[in-house]
């Protein structure tokens, strides 16, 4: 989405509507009162379908990293983890489960594509949780979350999975998969400012507690009976404005938003095979191109992506070990085919310069 004479492609935080935005500047509910409880009671509501499940939800003001450990540390807890790690987020899930967890097994390949189906499967022998990415934004892929909850529940282990770059975006199908619990963030594919994380616990069994203000428990009991409220301060504004993307989220209707991110997603790489720009992801047996971040590769990628920004078009670099040897744009929450349209032009005046002129014809 355009904002003033820029257009953001960064995967998070996106830039929000203006509507959204003005939210921010209302004048601030008292946090123990009725009107406080409505706005949370209409952003539970509102979570649900795009958790794609019933279950709990409740609110953390904190960033979607928080959320993880508020669920990992309950539900890992003593446990055997196997956790997949493709990228730099499942990675973090490795990383965060390994403080709470007796044993983390990882799961790993290159990153860009993701492990053999047969590794996964002979990982989960004796295990009692599986962590997963939904959508790895570090490079682009979404997982097979179907296939991946079947080899989890086949065997008995239970799953958590982050869905902090896909929901709002693409499907998550919380129930469909069975999931003990569902993270989430809303500076992404929700399209509202960084500094919520909304959490879905659809079983309880089994969660062990966590560190005191990220005690999943302390959120539910809060959030129940007449008054729905948080354990702790909430961020105010946040939660306003987290409410106002919710509702044009479904003023828009899911179906539609997630195939306009599909069809956004889809121009986006065929302008790059176009441009005979090569992606840098691969689809594998437990994976496929996520349609909210697409990474590609491109000579000399920094200045590439230094050259966009002077035109006013923001893409994001590679993490960690992928750190300038590629580039990351998302096609997330307002980002429309126009957007990539201009995108797509400016990137083959920058590749036709001096910089890189071998990619073109």
């Amino acid at each position: 989405m355009a904002s003033g004479s820029t257009i953001s492609f960064i995967p998070g935080p996106v830039n929000p509507s203006p509507e959204v935005m003005r939210a921010l500047s209302e004048p601030m509910p008292y946090h123990r009162g009725e009107e406080f409880s409505r706005m949370y009671e209409e952003i539970i509501e509102g979570m649900k379908p795009l958790f794609g499940a019933e279950g709990d939800v409740v609110v953390i003001s904190g960033s979607s990293t928080a959320g993880l450990e508020s669920a990992l540390a309950g539900f890992a807890r003593d446990r055997k983890v196997v956790a997949l790690v493709d990228g730099k987020f499942g990675e973090r899930l490795a990383e965060i489960s390994s403080l709470y967890a007796e044993e983390v097994r990882k799961v790993r390949s290159e990153w860009g594509k993701t492990p053999p189906q047969e590794e996964l499967e002979a990982s989960l022998d004796g295990a009692d949780l599986l962590v997963v990415v939904h959508n790895e934004t570090s490079t682009g892929i979404e997982h097979d979350m179907d296939l991946i909850s079947d080899l989890a529940s086949d065997r008995g282990v239970d799953l958590v999975v982050d869905v902090v770059s896909s929901i709002g975006g693409i499907e998550v199908r919380g129930d469909r998969w069975r999931a003990k619990a569902l993270v989430g963030g809303v500076q992404k594919c929700i399209g509202a400012p960084p500094g919520l994380a909304p959490v879905m616990v659809r079983d309880w069994e089994g969660y062990g507690g966590a560190p005191y203000y990220l005690d999943l428990r302390r959120y539910r009991s809060s959030a129940v009976g007449d008054l729905k409220q948080t354990p702790f301060t909430p961020a105010l504004p946040l939660f306003a404005a987290l409410r106002v993307a919710l509702r044009e989220i479904h003023s828009e209707g899911l179906e539609a938003r997630f195939l306009r991110h599909h069809k956004t997603a889809e121009l986006l790489r065929e302008g790059l095979e176009d441009l005979r720009v090569e992606l840098f992801a691969r689809s594998g047996e437990l994976g496929k191109l996520s349609d909210t971040v697409t990474s590609f590769m491109v000579p000399n990628p920094e200045v590439v992506r230094r050259e966009l920004a002077k035109r006013g078009i923001l893409v994001a670099g590679g993490q960690g070990p992928l750190k300038g040897k590629m580039l990351r744009v998302a096609t997330m929450a307002g980002i429309t085919e126009e957007d990539v349209q201009l995108l797509l032009s400016e990137l083959r005046k920058v590749l036709r310069s001096e910089i890189s002129p071998e990619v073109l014809p």
